[in-house]
Parts: C-alpha cells; sequence; structure tokens
C-alpha cells in the first residue's frame, strides 16, 4: 500500500511542486499530480525531478472528464478519450500508474442499455490507459439520495462495478471508498469479503468516516468525516486488512465538508501537516 497526499480531495489551493518537499517530510510515499501538468510539458518534467529527488511516486492521473455522467454525449466522449492519450502519454514519461472514475448509481436510461452503455465505454476508456501502463479503477457510489437524480436506479455496490468491469474485458480494477462501502451496504463485511478477494483489482482505497447519529442509508454524499473521526467506519480496520494481504494500492484520505473548508483555508505546511495527523489515524 501507498501513502499518498492528493491534494485535490483535500481541497488544499497551493501547487503541487510546493507540496512535493512537505509531503516527503510528513511521509507520504507519493503525490498525485495536477491538471496543469498535463498542458505543460515544462512544469511536469520539474515536478517529475523534484519527486524523484525527494523520493517519492506519482498518485492519480486527474482525469479529463466524468467519463459515464449522462450528459457527456458520444461526440464529447471521443473528443475527452482524445485528451486522455495525451494525458496518458505523459502520465508514462514521469510514471503516474493510477487512475479511476466513479459509476453513477443512477440514468435516465433502463438498466440493461445503461449497463451496455457503460461497458463500451469502459472498455475504450481502458484500452487508452492500458496502452500506457495506467492501472484504472471504477468507483461505486453509495448514498441513497445519489440513487434518485434521474428515473432509473443503477449500480450502486461494489458486485455492480466489479460486473460491469467483467463484461467490458476485466481489465478495469476497483476504487475503494469506505463511505461508498458503508452507505451502500451498512458496512457489510460480506461486501468487503469480495474486495479481498478481488484485491488484485484494487486500484486506490479512498478512507473517510460518516456523520454520527445518521444513519447509513441517510448520510449525504457531500457530508463526510475524516477517517476515525466519528468511528461510525472503521477504516483502520480496513485498511489494516488490506495491508495484511499484500494490497498494492494507493490509500489517501478524503473528507467532504466540513474539512475540504477547512483545508482550503490552511497554510500550506499545516495542511500537508493536518493530513498526515488524520493518516496516523488509521495507520
Amino acid at each position: 500500500m501507498i501513502r499518498t497526499l492528493d491534494a485535490s480531495m483535500l481541497n488544499i489551493p497551493y501547487p503541487v511542486i510546493e507540496l512535493i518537499p512537505l509531503a516527503a517530510k510528513y511521509g507520504f510515499q507519493a503525490i498525485s499530480p495536477s491538471f496543469d501538468f498535463f498542458h505543460n510539458p515544462d512544469l511536469a518534467a520539474k515536478a517529475d525531478g523534484l519527486v524523484k529527488e525527494y523520493n517519492l511516486k506519482w498518485g492519480l492521473l486527474p482525469m479529463p472528464a466524468d467519463f459515464y455522467h449522462w450528459d457527456l454525449d458520444d461526440a464529447s466522449f471521443d473528443e475527452k478519450l482524445e485528451e486522455l492519450r495525451h494525458r496518458a502519454e505523459i502520465a508514462e514519461k514521469i510514471g503516474v500508474h493510477f487512475a479511476y472514475n466513479h459509476v453513477w448509481p443512477t440514468s435516465f436510461r433502463e438498466f440493461d442499455e445503461n449497463f451496455d452503455w457503460h461497458v463500451k465505454r469502459v472498455r475504450a476508456v481502458t484500452g487508452i490507459l492500458r496502452d500506457y501502463g495506467v492501472r484504472y479503477g471504477l468507483e461505486f457510489l453509495g448514498p441513497h439520495e445519489l440513487r434518485t437524480w434521474q428515473k432509473n436506479e443503477f449500480v450502486h455496490s461494489l458486485a455492480g462495478v466489479i460486473s460491469i468491469a467483467d463484461a467490458a474485458g476485466g481489465y478495469a480494477g476497483i476504487a475503494f471508498d469506505t463511505f461508498h462501502w458503508y452507505t451502500s451496504s451498512n458496512g457489510s463485511y460480506k461486501d468487503f469479503k469480495l474486495m479481498e478477494i478481488q484485491v488484485q483489482r484494487l486500484v486506490c482505497v479512498h478512507l473517510n468516516d460518516a456523520v454520527a447519529g445518521v444513519p447509513y442509508h441517510q448520510q449525504k454524499d457531500m457530508e463526510r468525516r475524516l477517517p476515525m473521526e466519528t468511528g461510525v467506519i472503521d477504516s483502520k480496520h480496513i485498511l489494516k486488512r488490506f495491508k495484511d494481504i499484500n494490497a498494492d494500492a494507493l490509500y489517501m484520505i478524503e473528507p467532504f465538508e466540513p474539512a475540504r473548508t477547512r483545508f482550503h483555508e490552511m497554510g500550506p505546511n499545516d495542511a500537508v501537516k493536518a493530513a498526515n495527523d488524520a493518516m496516523k489515524q488509521v495507520e
């Protein structure tokens, strides 16, 4: 498991070049690149030099689109695929090996039609990323509120995204988020066991916690806590189980509000230190 700082997930507003020395200082093993790298080759090369100097690795490749959103039409999808190929070329040069997208748990399409639509798109995305050595994961979204945004429910569990990945050729892996696991299944370890069985497909793990006193099916997607902040989700136990079976994946913290606002208001050193302090709660 690779201890990763992802500034975008924490809403830390400082350039990655400024954060690289701090990530190393506070014991992170990887840091995710930012969007601007892929429009500025000189910046990407400079940042890659710093990553190597501080003996770090690269985290998650920023994706150019929400590839499975119902508003992304086929023409826009093809356009974004070309941008993805450009990013993947740069990713291969500097050693970025991980990426993911989430799958929305609702659609205006009927289930079978939407499933086939996803399979076609996943096959296209994974086809590009495989060519450039990038491991790609699908993330399921658990909160019940998200299932009502369109008229038809779609997959919202680990088994659901695995079925899409398998139908698309089996090359896509899994991005496992503890909040989505909890809200999709009430933290069922039967569901988690499926992830352990499929651990070779694990690409990244998002660690967080739920709001205390709110039933799992009423949790809001944008209201999450830092891992082990409330103890509703035992992210420490989840991370230990992944480490015990030698999972080869990134792990990072991904709270939403109110933590993202707090991180955004901190200076760079304080923000990375706070991320490290949160990580220590699960390690």
